[in-house]
């Protein structure tokens, strides 16, 4: 790992490898020192790899009984819809794992009204987090080819939402309407990683990594601060 916290593997299986061995050594840090292990999800095809590996590799090496697992974004359609990030992490990792019902919680999509769904989604997690702005473990995300992450797209104003917590976002591809945690929340978490994969995203992940620390950046995966670590495949990061 470089001073700016890019990793860089062979391949996605190589990186994810290396990400799920980051978690496993996470989770058991946070559940020693605070008893569970919150962890925020991402959704997309690139994550698959790394939810295939939980749910071989750490079926019984992390302790998923003290594990919470929630949603970074959500595409608003129902769970068993193909395009749900829900159902991704479900038919990956959940239905593989011995967690609990009761620690998981998706991002609700059954209201009519998103508007009410991202508070509702919001109250929950200031519940399980006993906290007005939670703060995560670890949150992972992933990288947009505009340069988005999580359902933070160009163009929106990030900082208008700084005290909340889950917002209702529109998204430039289909289904356009998400529910997506803030950039404030995702900068207030233990630690974020980015996985990414692809010669597809050699030139954004290029220009967000140089754009780091731009207040004035177009790209919301710029503006991700904090302890972030970056597990990237050799064919996105060919313009490094």
């Amino acid at each position: 790992m470089n001073k700016d916290g890019i990793e860089i593997y062979p391949n996605l299986p190589d990186a994810a490898a290396a990400a799920a061995s980051e978690i496993a050594r996470i989770s058991a840090q946070a559940i020693a020192e605070r008893g569970r292990f919150t962890l925020a999800l991402s959704g997309g095809s690139t994550p698959r790899a790394l939810y295939a590996i939980l749910a071989e590799d750490y079926k019984d090496a992390i302790d998923w009984k003290n594990v919470l697992l929630f949603w970074g974004d959500e595409r608003y359609v129902p769970h068993d819809d193909p395009a749900s990030n829900f159902r991704l992490v479900k038919e990956s990792l959940l239905d593989f794992i011995p967690i609990p019902a009761e620690n998981v919680f998706p991002i609700p999509t059954r209201n009519p009204n998103p508007e009410v769904a991202a508070q509702t989604y919001s109250t929950t997690l200031q519940s399980a987090f006993g906290e007005k702005h939670p703060t995560f473990d670890l949150i992972l995300l992933g990288l947009g080819p505009d340069g988005h992450t999580a359902s933070l797209f160009p163009g929106m104003d990030l900082d208008k939402d700084a005290d909340k917590v889950a917002i209702v976002t529109n998204a430039p591809f289909v289904p356009p309407v998400r529910i997506s945690l803030t950039l404030a929340l995702i900068n207030h978490a233990r630690h974020v990683f980015f996985l990414v994969s692809g010669k597809e995203k050699a030139g954004i992940l290029l220009e967000v990594l140089e754009s780091r620390g731009d207040e004035e950046t177009k790209y919301p995966a710029a503006r991700v601060e904090g302890d972030v670590r970056w597990f990237v495949d050799r064919d996105a990061a060919g313009n490094i």
